[in-house]
């Protein structure tokens, strides 16, 4: 018999998440404000800060157009239509998300420089180069939630539009895409976001964003207050898309006139234009990942194996699956919050989900900045006391690692979470508690062998995207000890692209079988409602 546990309260774990989220945030926002203002900010201002915007604003403009023209066509193709492999094609899409941005634009900026076996094509650089490079690698958010929503619409709508003598083009723009609206929304804000947050791709293409800016503030000039007000800027940015975001689903709502939901029909494709279906499905994934991989796996082949390979995979699977593990338990407690309907929980919980849209470098300084105010304020303290100054405690290594990981990527662990707790229903709760069980031993029998999955999910996606940090292991990282993702950042920094290209393979290989694993169960998830 298991012991019977405390009362279990969620308002402290989704407080522990939400502060973990937001404090870095806060830190950067009282550094930028009461920090100490140099020279080297005005000069900023006058120089470099109108192109840091600009870029900023092509590039995710960019990213967001061609991520939505390719992701919304292809979720209507999949949920609506039958044809050859489109069941293997409803996991297959979404792939290209294995693979970081910065190694596409490695491959591709390489195949299509002059000299390059694809120079008969435009150079890919520049910020339209580097919006492409986003568009094709994170298409996947906006395919997946606008699929979800396209398969979940009634087929009422459509019909009716098709009915009144609209041709299947017109019916899905003026019918299915403005009931989708808000999950298209929802993934565009995704990419847009992902897009501020990338430090390798742009820098590789030559296309310098507000990111850019905040790291060479910060390492180039030690300028960390006026790094902390260039972040300022970029989360400002990306606060403001997420409110449109929200704004907008809120505003949306969907209703059936006879007050129930007919799924749609799927219909059948003809074989030519099955054909051309299974072209439109294959040319993104192609384009977002095997050309990329390919290229590098060639380049990797034909030039030596970069220094302290073997140490540097260690490093970022050691810190992608403790990361991934203690994800999955803050968003396990954000999921109770929410489930208890107790307003500071809930409140707590919401506030932890805000932290995806904290960029990483921006989660980085504010760790930064909070453990070297705690060392300040421990040297003067032991300094009263003593007369010596207190020994350096964490400045940086792997905790502080694990925390701005955790400040950016815990929001990712809410929502599996969340997802598999409402399975379980308050019947269950109830019977349990009739047979004698108290609050704790009902969450370790009742629920956790219900939750298990979706807290796996929700590790492997954080285990997926800690493997493919850049910004914030690089200001965070310990002396020497060098990720996958540093590595390849150091080496095409260099312009030795062939040194680059084996750790930029490495990491899409690696993340591939959990994000295969994850589209598959997402697919499977929404076959099943």
């Amino acid at each position: 018999m298991i012991a019977r546990r405390a009362q279990f309260n969620p308002v402290r774990p989704a407080l522990v998440a939400a502060l973990i989220c937001a404090a870095p945030l806060l830190a950067v926002a009282a550094l930028g404000v009461f920090g100490p203002w140099t020279d080297y900010m005005a000069h900023i201002a006058r120089t470099r800060l109108p192109a840091y915007l600009g870029h900023t604003a092509l590039v995710t403009s960019v990213a967001a157009i061609s991520a939505g023209l390719i992701g919304v066509p292809l979720a209507w193709l999949v949920a609506r239509y039958r044809f050859f492999a489109r069941s293997v094609f409803e996991w297959l899409l979404a792939l290209p998300l294995a693979a970081p941005a910065y190694a596409s634009a490695y491959a591709w900026y390489d195949l299509t420089q002059p000299g390059g076996p694809a120079d008969w094509l435009p150079t890919v650089r520049g910020p339209i180069g580097a919006g492409l490079i986003f568009g094709f690698a994170l298409y996947p958010y906006v395919y997946l939630l606008a699929r979800e929503a396209f398969a979940g619409q009634s087929a009422d709508a459509y019909e009716a539009a098709r009915t009144l003598g609209a041709k299947p083009r017109e019916a899905f723009v003026r019918a299915a895409i403005p009931m989708a609206r808000p999950a298209i929304a929802a993934g565009l804000a995704l990419v847009v976001m992902e897009s501020l947050a990338d430090y390798g791709a742009v820098v590789h293409l030559g296309a310098p964003t507000l990111s850019v800016g905040l790291i060479r503030a910060w390492a180039g000039e030690g300028a960390i207050a006026d790094a902390a007000r260039l972040a300022l800027i970029l989360v400002m940015i990306a606060f403001v898309l997420f409110a449109l975001e929200r704004s907008q689903r809120q505003r949306a709502r969907q209703t059936s006139a006879s007050g129930r939901r007919r799924p749609p029909r799927r219909m059948d494709l003809d074989p030519a234009r099955s054909a051309l279906a299974i072209l439109a499905c294959l040319s993104p994934v192609l384009i977002g990942l095997v050309i990329p991989l390919a290229r590098l796996g060639y380049r990797a082949l034909n030039a030596p194996v970069a220094r302290d390979l073997i140490q540097a995979a260690t490093h970022s699977l050691t810190l992608a699956m403790l990361s991934g593990l203690v994800a999955a338990v803050l968003g396990l407690a954000c999921a109770y919050a929410l489930r208890s309907r107790k307003p500071a929980a809930v409140a707590a919980a919401r506030l932890a989900g805000l932290g995806y849209a904290v960029p990483g470098s921006v989660a980085a300084l504010g760790v930064l900045v909070l453990l070297g105010g705690v060392q300040t304020g421990l040297d003067s303290g032991w300094t009263a006391m003593t007369g010596a100054q207190f020994p350096i405690l964490i400045s940086g290594g792997v905790i502080a690692l694990i925390f701005a990981y955790q400040s950016r990527f815990a929001a990712a662990a809410i929502g599996p979470s969340e997802s598999a707790l409402q399975r379980v229903t308050p019947t269950l709760d109830m019977a349990a508690r009739t047979l004698g069980a108290g609050p704790g031993e009902t969450a370790w029998r009742v629920h956790r062998p219900l939750v298990m999955s979706g807290s796996l999910l929700a590790a492997l996606l954080v285990f997926v995207e800690v493997l493919k940090e850049l910004p914030a292991t690089m200001i965070l990282r310990p002396f020497n000890y060098d990720t996958l993702a540093v590595i390849a950042n150091n080496y095409a920094s260099d312009e030795r692209l062939g040194e680059a290209a084996l750790p930029a393979l490495l990491i899409t290989l690696i993340a591939l079988p959990p994000m295969i694993w994850i589209a598959r169960r997402i697919t499977r998830q929404e076959a099943a409602r």
